[in-house]
Order: C-alpha cells, then sequence, then structure tokens
C-alpha cells in the first residue's frame, strides 16, 4: 500500500513537471510572438489569478502557500 502511495507522488510530481515547463514555454511564447499561440491567454490568465488570490485575503495567502509548496 505504501508503495502505491509513492507511486501516485512520483505520477503527480512528474505532471506537475510537465505543467510547469508548459507555463513556462508559454509564457516565453507570449513574449516573443505577443500570442501563445496555444489559443489561451497565459500571461492575461495568470494575472487575474495573481489578482484574484490578492483579493481573497487569508484564503488566497492560504492557496498560495499551498501551491508553492507543491511546486518546490
Amino acid at each position: 500500500m505504501d508503495n502505491v502511495f509513492r507511486m501516485i507522488g512520483d505520477v503527480v510530481g512528474q505532471l506537475t513537471s510537465i505543467l510547469i515547463g508548459v507555463l513556462g514555454l508559454g509564457i516565453v511564447a507570449a513574449l516573443v510572438f505577443g500570442d501563445a499561440g496555444l489559443g489561451i491567454d497565459v500571461i492575461g490568465n495568470i494575472t487575474n489569478l495573481v489578482s484574484d488570490l490578492a483579493s481573497g485575503g487569508v484564503v488566497g495567502l492560504l492557496v498560495i502557500a499551498i501551491l508553492l509548496s507543491l511546486v518546490k
């Protein structure tokens, strides 16, 4: 059972790494080409997310802390 949880943790960690790489690629593409070409506004979405979390007060601060702990 412990092995299953370890394997799930590894998969989640690998997916997180892939998503962070795609996010970075989207940001660079948006800066270089203007439109990311992915069909989404990456920088605009990040800006909206940060402003929503900032207006959330303590809950937003907790969400930021949880997201940072997942990234590290």
